[in-house]
């Protein structure tokens, strides 16, 4: 994730090529949940991970100052097209897959998102308590945050960056069958020392009463963004920003609104929803970019996918009636564009999207609905393109984070720490 600068660095140029942007503060990238955004309550074989959603995203009326670039890159490159090519996974990618796997104990680890040094933020059930790790590019571990009523409650949306740890928790009783999770607060952990202030908390009243309820929640630019819809079923409601250096809390707007998200193109949120049509989807705070990516990216599915690990960028394409596709850039490689194989867009969720070094990863696996794969990596490089069973949490620090053991109906026994520099390339 993005880190939490000083101001006297916020106008610094970066020289060369390989430099990711210096930005100012308000406006610094920092993906999501990555993370995987999704409405908060709802997710995957029943954890509350926010994911990628919506087909059409437009630019809206902007609510806070927007970045500028001040990257230097290398001279325009001719972009190149390859196709991809489906292998199957090498023998030494099995291995150091099944080599990452750290023993943090529990009876279930969920990897959620991965932080710029290559850690990842881990949801871990024991049995008796819930808590959340932070697992280290070494393999160590660290226990930053434990849940409260952990028979209630469960870790929901997480965000890192280098500094902060976004906690959301939801409403999730273990005996409780078909109860679908709701965010009822949402911790921040200092880094530093590991102090934990609450930024919002539904009230018990609201709770049973199905008042205002928690949306979503991400983090952007130094700030905690959520949504409070005005009812549970409604889809009205206020988004707030909570200001990490002072605390201030800043209404930044109402109205239609769900499924607040980062992307490395900036903070978007859902504005209207048709079971036809699908979701609309704007971008309210752009990020800076670096120009050759900016010339590059579309709206819609573009942006919505639009993933970096502060030096290279990967997109999802479809914009302008395009063929569906993969697009990618390095300041090295410049603009790489991947056809063939790749997932077709959804009219209410988009395909979570990661890109670490030379490796693009979906959160989607082979299209036979067997459920035997969970995860596609690309090689652009070579446009090779292997179908993975393990889930995968995000990537970023050089780190691939992958759920090992889990099934149709269980959650990861244990997370996987993958160096990518211990993967040999793919080829055809």
């Amino acid at each position: 994730m993005g880190t939490e600068l000083p101001q006297k660095e916020q106008t610094k140029r970066v020289a060369g090529a390989r430099e990711h942007l210096n930005r100012r503060r308000n406006n610094e990238m920092l993906p999501p949940v990555r993370s995987r955004p999704v409405r908060a309550g709802v997710g995957a074989v029943g954890l509350a991970i926010l994911t990628l959603a919506g087909s059409a995203c437009t630019t809206g009326s902007e609510s806070e100052e927007v970045a500028t670039s001040t990257v230097t890159t290398v001279s325009a490159q001719e972009p190149v097209t390859r196709p991809s090519c489906v292998t199957e996974v090498p023998a030494s990618w099995q291995a150091a897959i099944e080599d990452s796997a750290v023993d943090t104990g529990g009876v279930s680890n969920v990897p959620l998102a991965v932080g710029r040094r290559g850690e990842v933020a881990v949801a871990r059930d024991n049995g008796d308590t819930r808590d959340l790790l932070v697992v280290a590019a070494d393999k160590s571990v660290a226990e930053v945050y434990p849940v409260p009523e952990p028979d209630k409650n469960r870790i929901g949306p997480v965000a890192i960056d280098d500094r902060w740890v976004v906690v959301g928790v939801a409403h999730a009783p273990r005996d409780a069958n078909g109860v679908l999770p709701t965010l009822i607060r949402i911790d921040v952990v200092d880094r530093q020392g590991g102090a934990i202030r609450n930024v919002a908390e539904s009230t018990a009243e609201d709770q049973t009463a199905g008042g205002k309820t928690i949306d979503s929640v991400a983090l952007f630019g130094g700030k905690v963004y959520w949504i409070t819809r005005d009812t549970y079923a409604g889809d009205t409601g206020t988004i707030r920003s909570f200001d990490l250096n002072t605390g201030a809390v800043t209404d930044v707007a109402s109205g239609e609104m769900r499924n607040v998200r980062a992307t490395a193109a900036g903070l978007s949120w859902e504005v209207a929803w048709d079971q036809n049509a699908g979701t609309r989807t704007e971008l309210k705070i752009p990020d800076a970019l670096p120009p050759p990516v900016a010339g590059a990216v579309g709206t819609g599915r573009d942006q919505l996918t639009l993933a970096t690990d502060g030096n290279v960028y990967a997109w999802l394409t479809e914009s302008g009636g395009d063929t569906e596709g993969l697009a990618y850039w390095s300041p090295g490689a410049g603009l790489v564009r991947i056809t063939g194989n790749i997932p077709p867009v959804d009219k209410h969720q988009m395909t979570p999207v990661y890109v670490v070094g030379p490796y693009v990863l979906l959160g989607t696996g082979r299209p036979d609905n067997s459920g035997e794969t969970n995860t596609t990596v690309i090689d652009t490089r070579s446009g090779a393109l292997v179908y993975l069973a393990p889930t995968v949490g995000g990537a970023d620090g050089g780190t691939i984070a992958v759920g090992l053991g889990a099934t149709m109906k269980a959650l990861p026994t244990s997370v996987g720490v993958v160096r990518v520099d211990a993967l040999p390339r793919l080829s055809c």
